[in-house]
């Protein structure tokens, strides 16, 4: 595995009036900081961008930047190839030689499209129907993505050759993720398993928030609520994704956002009624400690086995070490405003 990973970076244009131009770049830094080369990126002025996460591919890093796919000579960050197939890059899967390219997601021209990442060339693709994709979508162990059309319909598509593994009526929902052969999707309450090659369903759980996210985290499937009043359930809910068992319950009475999880334990954070931050057992999902503190939003806390480090703090935050064992603060280091 390679030392260091590219990134593409940019200014986004913002206010009103004429917007200044935009400039983007692709940069390989490596784990030491020191930057191994910066490409200069095309841009397209105004409008709205996403930056999709970069992948490696051999040789080759792949980035996306307003709509068009790049690849570059991991080595020296020399153009290769690009690929224009729409007005923004949702998402991009590696598999095996190829990359799969998610265009326009809420619209009605959404496009999934698998490039070859030696050469660019398109090897295949697959109009979504309707007005696209709710939520995220999430790759599965044996080469599929799983996706959610704003119809309410749940399909994988397998990534080398574009075609529909299966499609199934589930209602709409972005609660969606993977573990091991398994699709797992929420709504309603309730939390199923399908067989991600042929869409059956493995297992049922119940007594669920009705809006819920889901993830994978140490091994568990963790569903969190996204709604909160009289009557809804918040409480953290760890389910065992090989059967749909119930692990455990963290209930505070709030919703609660999962952050990372590591050999210590699990970390959580409450931002709504409390700001805090908890470490709870993987195993029980009882809470270590706790600690009265913000972490950052958009942050995700390091746990090793010893330390908790998290940036900490609004609007000045600061880098915390905590101890695993107890949450008392070993260090901490203001960070310069950006």
């Amino acid at each position: 595995m390679s030392s260091h990973r590219p990134a593409s970076a940019g200014p986004a244009a913002t206010g009103c009036g004429p917007q200044p131009p935009r400039y983007a770049w692709a940069v390989d830094v490596t784990t030491a900081g020191r930057v191994v080369w910066k490409t200069p990126l095309p841009t397209r002025n105004g409008g709205f961008s996403t930056v999709a996460q970069p992948l490696v591919a051999g040789p080759v890093a792949v980035l996306a930047q307003d709509g068009i796919v790049h690849g570059l000579d991991l080595s020296d960050g020399h153009p290769l190839w690009s690929w224009t197939g729409g007005q923004d890059v949702f998402g991009m899967w590696r598999w095996g030689a190829l990359v799969a390219v998610l265009t326009d997601q809420v619209s009605s021209h959404s496009q999934l499209t698998g490039l070859d990442a030696a050469t660019g060339q398109v090897r295949w693709s697959l109009r979504l129907p309707g007005r696209g994709l709710l939520g995220d979508q999430t790759a599965t162990a044996d080469g599929g993505l799983a996706m959610i059309t704003t119809a309410g319909v749940l399909q994988v598509v397998n990534l080398a050759d574009g075609r529909i593994r299966w499609r199934r009526t589930v209602g709409a929902s972005p609660a969606l993720t993977a573990a091991g052969q398994l699709v797992i999707f929420s709504v309603n309450g309730r939390l199923t398993g399908y067989d991600d090659r042929t869409g059956q369903p493995r297992w049922t759980s119940g007594g669920l928030p009705g809006q819920p996210t889901i993830q994978v985290a140490g091994s568990l499937v963790l569903v969190t609520s996204n709604a909160q009043g009289p009557g809804i359930t918040t409480a953290l809910t760890a389910v065992l994704p090989a059967s749909g068992r119930i692990a455990w319950r963290f209930d505070t009475g709030e919703p609660l956002t999962v952050l990372s999880a590591g050999p210590a334990g699990l970390t959580v954070a409450a931002y709504v009624f409390n700001r805090r931050l908890y470490l709870l057992d993987l195993r029980t999902g009882r809470p270590r400690w706790q600690a009265d503190t913000f972490v950052t939003e958009g942050t995700i806390p390091l746990v090793t086995g010893t330390d908790v480090l998290a940036v900490e703090g609004q609007p000045s935050t600061k880098l915390v070490d905590r101890n695993a064992a107890d949450g008392r603060v070993r260090w901490q280091d203001t960070l310069a405003a950006s």
